[in-house]
C-alpha cells in the first residue's frame, strides 16, 4: 500500500545542482503472458530506448542515466516479482533508493528528471481513500480494512441470535411477541457490537470511508446503531452477502468508489469554477494557477489526470513559468526546460503543506478549457 508517508519521504529527497533521479513504473504482474520468462526485463529496456531517445542533455548526463539504469539492470537480474506494478527511484550519486512492490496496476513509464515522478502515485492515493467494509447480516459479520485498491479482512464477528417465530405448540404462540422482541433485541446487540468494532478499527487505522454490505434488514439497523461521524462517511452500499468472496467484495466496492468519487470530484471543480468568476480564492488556467503557487497561496491543486505541460524554471528563485520567456520575470535569473511542468508544480504544492486533486470524467470536462486550477488559502 501506498501513504501519504511515502509521498513525503519521495518528497524529501533533494537533488544535487546536477544530479536526476530515475523513477520506474514497471509493469510485473505474472498474470500477463507479456511477463512471463521476466519479460519484464524487456520492458524495462524499451523504456530506457525511449529516454535516451528523447534525451537533449549533454554527453555526460547520458552517461549518467545510462549508470544509472544498469544498476536497476542489475537489480532485475535477480527480482522475484510480489504484485503487480514495481516502483523504483534511484540516485546512485545521493545514495537514494525506494522501491514499492504494488497489488495494483499503474502504467508503465521511466523518467530522468531532477524530482521523483510522483504523479501516478499521486493518482493512486487520490484515488482511493482507505476504506472500510462491513459485511453483516443478523448473526455474523465481517469487517475489512482497504487502501489503493488493496483490501484486507481484519475480524470476524459471530452473534447468537434466535428465533424470531416459533413453529410449533401453544406454549410457542402465546410466547410469540416475546419471541420477536427478544429476536429484535439480540438483532440490535449484534448491530450495536458491530458497530463499535468498527468505529474502534477506524480509529486505530485512520480509516476515511465506509461501505456496507448484506441483507436490507440487517444493514439498516446496523447503519441505525453506527455513530452520526460515522454514518456521515457511508459513501454506499454493496448487495454482496456475508460469505461472499474477496473478489466479488473488491469490484463492488471499487464501483461504489468510482461513483463516490466522481461526485466528490464534480463538486471540487464546480466550486472552484464558481469561486473563480466571482475573484474569491480560485483560479483557473496554468498561468495563473503556477503564479498563485509561487505566492504560496495555494492549498488544493485541481488537475486534470491527463493533463501534460512544458514550461520553465528559474535557475534562481525556482519559480515555474508557462510562457516562452528567456529570464525569470521575478528574479531576471536564466529559465531552464521544465518538461514535467505538472509534476514540479504538484511538489510544490505538497512541500506547502497543500492537497493535490486529480480529477477525471464529468469533473474533467467541465474543466476542459482551463485543464487546472486551484483553492487559495487567501
Amino acid at each position: 500500500m501506498i501513504s501519504d508517508q511515502d509521498i513525503k519521504q519521495l518528497r524529501r529527497y533533494t537533488p544535487d545542482s546536477d544530479s536526476c533521479i530515475l523513477s520506474l513504473y514497471l509493469n510485473v504482474d505474472q498474470s500477463n503472458a507479456a511477463n512471463l520468462n521476466r519479460g519484464f526485463e524487456t520492458s524495462f529496456e524499451s523504456l530506457c530506448r525511449q529516454v535516451l531517445d528523447n534525451q537533449h542533455s549533454d554527453q555526460a548526463g547520458r552517461q549518467r542515466f545510462e549508470a544509472e539504469s544498469r544498476l536497476i539492470r542489475q537489480f532485475l537480474r535477480d527480482y522475484v516479482p510480489k504484485g503487480k506494478t514495481l516502483v523504483v527511484f534511484s540516485d546512485s550519486k545521493q545514495k537514494f533508493w525506494w522501491q514499492r512492490d504494488l497489488q495494483v496496476g499503474l502504467p508503465p513509464g521511466l523518467r530522468w528528471s531532477q524530482k521523483p515522478w510522483v504523479r501516478p502515485l499521486l493518482e493512486l492515493v487520490e484515488g482511493h481513500d482507505r476504506i472500510a467494509v462491513v459485511l453483516i447480516d443478523k448473526q455474523r459479520a465481517r469487517i475489512f480494512a482497504g487502501d489503493n485498491g488493496e483490501i484486507d479482512k481484519q475480524l470476524e464477528i459471530m452473534s447468537d441470535v434466535p428465533n424470531r417465530h416459533s413453529t410449533t405448540g401453544t406454549d410457542h404462540i402465546m410466547s410469540q411477541g416475546q419471541m420477536e422482541r427478544d429476536h429484535d433485541n439480540h438483532v440490535q446487540s449484534h448491530a450495536k457490537r458491530t458497530a463499535d468494532e468498527l468505529s474502534s478499527l477506524i480509529e486505530r487505522l485512520k480509516l476515511e470511508k465506509v461501505v456496507i454490505g448484506g441483507p436490507v434488514e440487517a444493514t439498516s439497523v446496523f447503519i441505525g446503531s453506527l455513530p452520526k461521524r460515522i454514518q456521515q462517511m457511508v459513501i454506499g452500499t454493496i448487495s454482496a452477502p456475508v460469505d461472499a468472496g474477496i473478489d466479488r467484495v473488491m469490484n463492488e466496492v471499487r464501483n461504489v468508489q468510482d461513483k463516490a468519487e466522481q461526485e466528490d470530484e464534480t463538486k471540487i471543480v464546480d466550486a472552484m469554477i464558481t469561486a473563480a468568476m466571482k475573484g474569491d480564492k480560485a483560479v483557473l488556467g496554468l498561468s495563473d494557477t503556477l503564479f498563485a503557487i509561487q505566492e504560496g497561496r495555494v492549498y488544493r491543486l485541481v488537475v486534470a489526470r491527463d493533463y501534460r505541460a512544458e514550461g520553465k524554471e528559474c535557475g534562481s528563485c525556482h519559480v515555474l513559468i508557462a510562457d516562452g520567456l528567456d529570464n525569470c520575470s521575478f528574479c531576471g535569473g536564466k529559465l531552464a526546460a521544465a518538461p514535467d511542468l505538472i509534476n514540479r508544480a504538484s511538489h510544490r504544492v505538497l512541500d506547502m503543506g497543500g492537497k493535490i486533486q486529480l480529477v477525471a470524467g464529468e469533473a474533467a470536462a467541465k474543466l476542459s478549457s482551463a485543464r487546472i486550477g486551484a483553492l487559495l488559502r487567501f
